[in-house]
C-alpha cells in the first residue's frame, strides 16, 4: 500500500538533464517539484507518462529575449488523480515580476488520490523566503494563513522548500504549530548541494518531507548531485 514520493527545488531549467534522469531513473509516484518553469514540464514527465499539475507563483523575465515565462511549484503524478487544489497563503495573490527572492506569491499544491483502497493527500510547497534563513514576520503571517488552510484537512504530507533551517524558529513553527514529524534523516546537517548552488557549502536543511501521523513515511534517501538543493526520496504509506 506504499508508494515513492520526490520532492526536490530544480532551480529552473539549469539541471533539466539531471533532473529528468533521476525521475526516469527512481520513477516516483509523484514528484513535488519547486522552482520549475512551467515550458519546461513536457521534458521533465517525458519519461513515466506523468500528468502535470503547475501552479505559478511568479514571473521571471529572460535577461535575452525580454519574455515571461511562468515560475512555480508542479506535482507530476503517475496514479489517478480525484482532485489538484491551489491554495494561496500570501497576503497579495497576485503574480508578479520576480526582482527578488521573496517576490513569490506563497501557495499549497494538494494532491488527492486513492492508491490500493486508502485515501492519500500529498500538498507541496516553496514557503516565503528570508535573509540568511533568519525567521521574519513575514514568514510568521504567511505560515498563519497557511495554517488555516491547512487546519481544514485531516491528513496530509507536505513536502517542498521551506526556506527554514531544521533546529531554528521557524522550522519548529512547522513542527509544533501543525503537529507535524519531520522526516529528513536526523543525521542530515543540509540540503544545499554545495556544487551547484550560488552560495557554495551552506549548513541549511530547509527542504524535508512532514506528514501528520497517519502516514508512515520511510527508506527516505536524500539526493546529492541533481539540483542547487538536494532531492529527498521516501517510501510512503497511510497506516
Amino acid at each position: 500500500m506504499s508508494l515513492r514520493l520526490l520532492t526536490l527545488n530544480i532551480e529552473g531549467d539549469r539541471h533539466l538533464d539531471r533532473i529528468a534522469a533521476v525521475i526516469a531513473r527512481h520513477k516516483p509516484d509523484i514528484a513535488c517539484l519547486q522552482e520549475v518553469f512551467e515550458n519546461d514540464l513536457s521534458s521533465l514527465t517525458a519519461e513515466g507518462r506523468y500528468q502535470a499539475k503547475f501552479a505559478a507563483t511568479a514571473l521571471v523575465v529572460d535577461p535575452v529575449s525580454g519574455t515571461a515565462r511562468k515560475w512555480g511549484v508542479a506535482a507530476l503524478t503517475r496514479l489517478p488523480v480525484n482532485t489538484q487544489d491551489v491554495s494561496y497563503y500570501t497576503e497579495d495573490a497576485g503574480i508578479r515580476i520576480m526582482r527578488q527572492p521573496d517576490d513569490q506569491r506563497g501557495l499549497l499544491l494538494s494532491t488527492e488520490f486513492d492508491h490500493q483502497g486508502r485515501a492519500y493527500r500529498i500538498v507541496t510547497t516553496h514557503f516565503t523566503w528570508s535573509a540568511e534563513g533568519q525567521i521574519s514576520d513575514r514568514q510568521i503571517a504567511d505560515f498563519t494563513r497557511l495554517k488555516r488552510v491547512l487546519s481544514e484537512a485531516p491528513h496530509y504530507v507536505l513536502c517542498g522548500d521551506f526556506n527554514a533551517p531544521r533546529g531554528r524558529e521557524m522550522f519548529s513553527m512547522f513542527k509544533g504549530g501543525l503537529n507535524l514529524i519531520d522526516h529528513l534523516p536526523a543525521d542530515v546537517t543540509t540540503t544545499i548541494d554545495a556544487r551547484y548552488h550560488r552560495a557554495g557549502a551552506l549548513e541549511l536543511a530547509v527542504d524535508t518531507i512532514f506528514a501528520t501521523s497517519d502516514y508512515h513515511v520511510h527508506d527516505v534517501q536524500v539526493l546529492d548531485g541533481v539540483s542547487d538543493h538536494k532531492g529527498i526520496l521516501a517510501t510512503v504509506e497511510r497506516r
